[in-house]
């Protein structure tokens, strides 16, 4: 029997037992009705039919997860659900301040109302998505649901702290994230063979000099090799050889894919906001 079921069913009434005031509270029952000799046990309640609910116990509110680890989910149920569903959604990092639509996935479908589940988390194209749980009867039908916002963290930042960018050329996606704060998200475009964006991190150097944190920023820099503009450029190199800045109009649709010569390219509304956001001397890390 779950801790968190009814127990029994009494003439005068129906009888419920909760583990917890948590569990209390999810019944909508008054925890100070509750009896010294048992504060969180048995109590009656006479000629009251219990509403379905559910409620998430985890994650919490506000909780990060992070790509590739193992979450427990877990809820408490109220009512007769036998068994729950679980999926989440949200919506696709833009581009320009342009919508790309929706995700969502099935977590699982139809699981017995056990209290808890383990999941390991998805990539997801955005900075937060919703997890929703609903819960059925014996016949299938929908009894309550409930839903929590959960804060997603990439791989690629796992372990880092404080303020930094993160630019990650397997999802062509960059992140800056402000005293552990995710900023912003970019859509990028790192460099496509035969040409390289290095791998860097603080402290590291190569042929280009040091490499792995904005060397110097300029709202108008341009290349005398390849005779381009590069609007709001973020040197990530100390040579300049690297940076991070805005591409033209007519490179947009590659942004998602390799496609530079070697720098990280945005687009120009988003090299606006993040180049207004970041400092010289924020550490680089690109994996």
């Amino acid at each position: 029997m779950r801790w968190y079921d009814f127990v029994a069913w009494a003439a005068v009434g129906l009888v419920v037992s909760f583990t917890s005031a948590a569990a209390a509270d999810v019944a909508g029952v008054d925890t100070r009705a509750l009896t010294q000799e048992a504060p969180l046990a048995t109590l009656v309640v006479k000629e009251i039919e219990l509403t379905p609910r559910l409620q998430f116990i985890s994650p919490g509110a506000n909780e990060e997860w992070l790509e590739n680890a193992t979450a427990t989910i877990q809820w408490l149920t109220v009512g007769p659900i036998k068994h729950v569903r679980l999926y989440y959604y949200g919506d696709r990092t833009k581009l320009g301040g342009g919508s790309r639509g929706s995700f969502s996935g099935l977590i699982s479908d139809a699981i017995p109302n056990e209290g808890s589940y383990r999941w390991t988390v998805p990539w997801v194209d955005a900075r937060s998505f919703m997890l929703r749980l609903a819960g059925y009867d014996e016949e299938g039908k929908l009894m309550a649901e409930t839903e929590r916002v959960v804060r997603f963290r990439p791989s690629e930042a796992s372990g880092l702290n404080g303020t930094y960018i993160v630019v990650s050329k397997r999802r062509q996606r960059l992140w800056y994230y402000q005293n552990d704060h995710l900023r912003w998200i970019s859509i990028v475009s790192t460099a496509a063979a035969p040409f390289s964006t290095p791998n860097m991190r603080p402290g590291s150097s190569g042929r280009r000099g040091a490499m792995g944190r904005i060397f110097y920023k300029t709202p108008n820099a341009f290349s005398r090799m390849y005779q381009v503009n590069m609007p709001w450029w973020m040197a990530i190199t100390s040579s300049g050889s690297h940076g991070i800045h805005a591409t033209s109009s007519g490179f947009y649709r590659y942004l998602g894919s390799p496609a530079s010569h070697g720098c990280i390219r945005q687009h120009r509304q988003d090299a606006k906001r993040l180049y207004d956001m970041v400092s010289v001397g924020t550490r680089v890390y690109v994996f």
